[in-house]
Parts: structure tokens; sequence; C-alpha cells
């Protein structure tokens, strides 16, 4: 059940606690006075999306909170457990971003949405119109059913049977790529290969180019500054010996000498050490034409090769590449047959799983159709039937699906079946599907019965209900409040009606008003007491009417579901 709910800066509501009860919790109030504005809050908080627009004018952020209890339930998010009371907080920022809170923990969305499947069951207006979608049968169908863990097994195995066509795919799509490029990616290979680029080896040539090209400036400049080192006449490492050998002599005479030998020491060995380079680098120049034309051809290579395949480092990668794929291509097939068997495993696993979850529906549909045909018995629909069709779809196709004995059936999200409701509301008429329903009303009371036709005990999660009578009035209207009355002995429900004969069923009342506070809208809503539900509801039957007759008629009429 819901217990409370909390909301701070949301639309037109400044600030508003409400305390909801057991049993039958029945919201009226004028058009636009903020009635849908709380369900709207109570959605948020169940995983509805929330917008900053919602946020009340000039307020920096919205709070919703939410405490909710079930003293059966248990649930886990990671290595977090939270039991019996769940605290749900919502906090809505002008920026546009949101947080999410359970029990004070920091949540995500998605974890609220496993939960609120759990805690409440929630119709919009809209649902009527879902009805005729038949694609949203199977979930008002399977709400109604203990799979206990069948279902995220079967949601498991089939999102790895999905990634594992993909896979399958994949293989297929690059066999045929690869075939259709066979041809090219070889003469591509071959190329590189006969090329066959190494690292740095461009800048290597293109060095050794440069050298052999400029040779008779090195050997000129090389030869000149080995004559001045080194010659024997006139080289400076000669002259420097003899000036350190004079000094020596000198030194003899006076101290101040030799203060200069070890920087001459120095400079003679970096002069002799200098002498050697330029006679070694000179005498590994040489110009030789054919070895000259021999670089100069495998540099032109080389560029070649980089601007039609990019850097080195690029050619060596796709070079890989195309070995591996040309390699692939011998072995696909073998490749896809593997994957194929890997496949088929999984599909008969699958189809064990699937088919539980099949046999449980085809147990469960006559029970549901009888309970579903005779709330609508209880709510003016005396010669009502009603059918749960299930059926499954044959493929021979390479596409997803449980094998089950010597047959295949197609995957889909919910299992194998297609599910899909047919009904009569009046004698004589044969079934029809839901989609050819014309009246608001009788798809009103099918919602109903389909949302308190509560299979699974284990299962009872909140009802809310926006308007549950769209399309009745006058004695339907009271059937449908006994119906609602009765479903609410088992779970609580929350709803918002403008039926005199349903608000008059609640076990406790509350009107939602919009008022003026300071210049500016506000909603605010107030729990009623017997005598303000008395008059509350007198308002619904004649309009504003608080006459002792008037008020002795909503007596009456609560007193009816009594």
């Amino acid at each position: 059940m819901i217990k409370s709910i909390y909301i701070k800066n949301f639309a037109i509501i400044t600030e508003q606690s409400i305390q909801l009860n057991d049993g039958l919790n029945i919201i009226i109030g004028e058009t636009g006075a903020g009635k849908s504005i709380i369900l709207e809050a109570i959605g948020i908080l169940l995983g509805k999306k929330a917008s900053k627009d919602m946020i009340r004018r000039g307020c920096d952020k919205s709070i919703i909170e939410g405490v909710f209890y079930d003293e059966s339930l248990s649930f886990k998010i990671d290595e977090l457990r939270f039991e019996k009371e769940f605290i749900i907080r919502k906090e809505i920022n002008n920026s546009g971003s949101s947080r999410l809170f359970l029990n004070d923990n920091l949540v995500q969305l998605n974890d609220i949405k496993r939960l609120s499947k759990l805690l409440a069951n929630y119709h919009t207006q809209d649902e009527n119109i879902v009805l005729r979608d038949e694609e949203s049968h199977i979930e008002f169908f399977d709400d109604f059913i203990d799979f206990g863990n069948l279902k995220d097994k079967y949601y498991k195995y089939r999102k790895s049977i999905l990634l594992e066509y993909k896979k399958l795919n994949d293989l297929i799509k690059n066999k045929e790529k690869s075939l259709a490029q066979k041809d090219y990616l070889e003469f591509q290979l071959a190329e590189i290969s006969k090329i066959n680029p190494k690292k740095g080896e461009l800048e290597e040539v293109n060095e050794k180019l440069r050298l052999i090209e400029n040779a008779e400036l090195i050997l000129r400049d090389s030869n000149e500054l080995t004559e001045l080192t080194l010659d024997s006449d006139n080289g400076i490492y000669y002259k420097l010996r003899r000036i350190i050998e004079l000094i020596k002599e000198l030194g003899n005479y006076n101290k101040d000498f030799l203060t200069y030998l070890d920087e001459l020491d120095s400079s003679l060995i970096s002069i002799n050490e200098l002498g050697n380079l330029v006679s070694d680098f000179g005498s590994d120049i040489s110009y030789n034409p054919s070895e000259t034309e021999s670089i100069r051809k495998r540099s032109v290579e080389l560029r070649g090769i980089i601007k039609k395949y990019g850097t080195v480092d690029e050619i060596l990668e796709k070079k890989e590449k195309m070995l591996e794929e040309l390699s692939m291509l011998e072995n696909y097939d073998h490749f896809i047959e593997v994957q194929k068997e890997l496949i088929e495993k999984k599909e008969k696993e699958i189809g064990v799983i699937a088919n539980e979850i099949h046999l449980l529906r085809e147990k469960f549909a006559p029970l549901f159709t009888d309970n579903l045909v005779n709330s609508l018995k209880e709510m003016g629909i005396p010669h009502a039937d009603f059918q749960v069709c299930i059926e499954k779809q044959i493929t021979t196709r390479l596409e997803p699906k449980a094998i089950i004995g010597d047959l295949s059936f197609k995957l889909f999200d919910e299992g194998i079946d297609i599910v899909h409701f047919e009904a009569a509301m009046n004698k004589g008429e044969g079934l029809k599907k839901l989609s050819e329903f014309a009246s608001g009303g009788e798809l009103s009371r099918i919602l109903l019965s389909l949302k308190g036709n509560n299979i699974n005990s284990d299962y009872n999660p909140v009802l809310i209900l926006d308007e549950i009578d769209t399309g009745i009035s006058g004695r339907v209207s009271q059937l449908v409040g006994l119906q609602m009355r009765k479903i609410s002995k088992n779970i609580q429900i929350i709803a918002i009606t403008h039926s005199p004969q349903i608000a008059a069923a609640g076990d406790s009342n509350f009107v939602v008003k919009k008022e003026v506070v300071n210049d500016r809208t506000v909603s605010n809503i107030y729990s009623l007491n017997t005598e303000e539900k008395e008059k509350e509801i007198a308002n619904l039957i004649s309009g504003k009417d608080t006459s002792i007759n008037a008020i002795n008629n909503a007596k009456d009429l609560i007193n009816s579901f009594n």
C-alpha cells in the first residue's frame, strides 16, 4: 500500500502531505483543480519521466516522496536489500537533472521501474485506447500469473541468443564481403608484400640519399677539416701538442704556465677525436651511380606505398588484417557451422523455459476468464463472454527461435506466445476483438476487471485508477463502485472520479481544490470526514446544491455501499 505522499513545488502544488489508507481511496474535485497532478506525482515515483517544466514557477526544484509498504515484499539492488517499507524520493532540478532515492540510497531509474511493478498497478485515462492494441494484452494477462524466475531466465537466454545471431550474421556478411573482395585483397597484399616497408626505413633511405647527393661537398669539407686538425706539418693537433711541451718546460721556471695544462690537454683530446671522426666520416662517403639510383628508386617506392595506404604503421596493420581476413575466408564455413551449433544448443535450452511459460498461460487462462466474466456480470453485463487466445508461430527461417521437440517457434519479447483478448458484451453476439469495441463504457469495465482480476495472490500491488468512470454513469457507475469496493478488500485502490456513485463507494475520500493564495493559484487536497463527504457527493449529484434533499440523497448513496 501507499501510506503517504509528500509533494513540494510541483506544478500548482506548493506543499502537500497526503495520508492514504487501506481500502478504496477516492479523489474528487472540479476539472482542472489538480487531481491528475497528484497521480502524475505518484507516476513519477513509479518510474515515469519527470520534466523540469513541472517545477513550480519561481522554485529551484520539486520534491516528491512516497512511503510504500508491503509486509511480504523484498527487493534487491546490487548488494542492497530493501524489505517491507520503501521510501521513494524524486528531486527534479531546474537544470533539467533529477535524482532518485530509495530509503535515502541513490538509485537508477531502471531499478525503480523494476520495483514499481511490484508496488503499484497504474492505470491512466489512455489505457482504454491501449486495450484496443492487441500487443498490450499479454502484459495485462501476465500481470496475474506467478512465473517465479522463469521470465527472468527467458529474458537472459533471449538476449544471449540475439547476441549470438548477431555474431552469426556478421560472420555470414563478412564471408560474402570477403569473397567479393578476395581478388582485390590479394592484389593489395601482393603490392604491400612486394615493397615490404619497414618502420623507419623511409627516413633511413632519405638520409642516405641526402648524403650521396651531397658527397662532393662533404668530401671537400671533411678533407679540409682533416688537414686542419691532424696534418703532420700544419695540423692544429701537432701544433697544440708542441705548445704543451713548451709550457711544461717553462713551467720549470714559472709555475703559472702549468695552470693551463689541464684545459690544453682536454682540447688536445677533443681535436684528436674530431679529426678521427671527420676522417672516418669522409672515408665512408662515396658516389656510386648504380647504388645511388637503387636508393633513389627505393625512396620513390616507399613514398608511393605510403601515399596510397597511409603511414608505415597503418600499412603493417592493414597487412596483418588482410592476412587474417584471407585466412578467415578459408575457414568461414567452419566458423559459421560452429556458431550455428552453439545457437541451436541455446535455442533448445530456451525452448524448455518458453514451454513452461506457455503451459502456465494455458493453465491460468480458464481461471482468468471465469474471474473476468464474473466481474463483468457484477458490473451490469450479465451475458458477458471472454476468451484469452494464445497462439504460437512456427518458423523455419534462420532467426531467433525456441526449439521444442521437432518444432521451432518464433521468439517474442515475452515468450513464444501471441496473446490477444476477445469478448462479447451481449447475449447472442459472437466473440470479437477488443479493437472492434466502440463503447468506452464497456472498455472501462473490462479494464477494471483486468486490473482487479488478481490470480496471483502473492502479487498485490496498489491499484491506481485515473478516471475509470469514462463512458459510464448511473446504475452502471454504482455497480462499478461496488466492484471497486470489493476489489479494495484485498488491495489498496487510489482512484480519481467525477462519478458520485463511485465517490460514494470510497472508504477514504479526498477533495482537490484550486485556490488563490498571495495572488498565486495553488492546488490543495483535503481529507473528508463523513459530513464533508456527504456534502461533496451532494455537489456531484446536484451541482452545488447542498439542500437537505441533496444531502439525504448523498447519504442514501453512501449507505448503499455499507
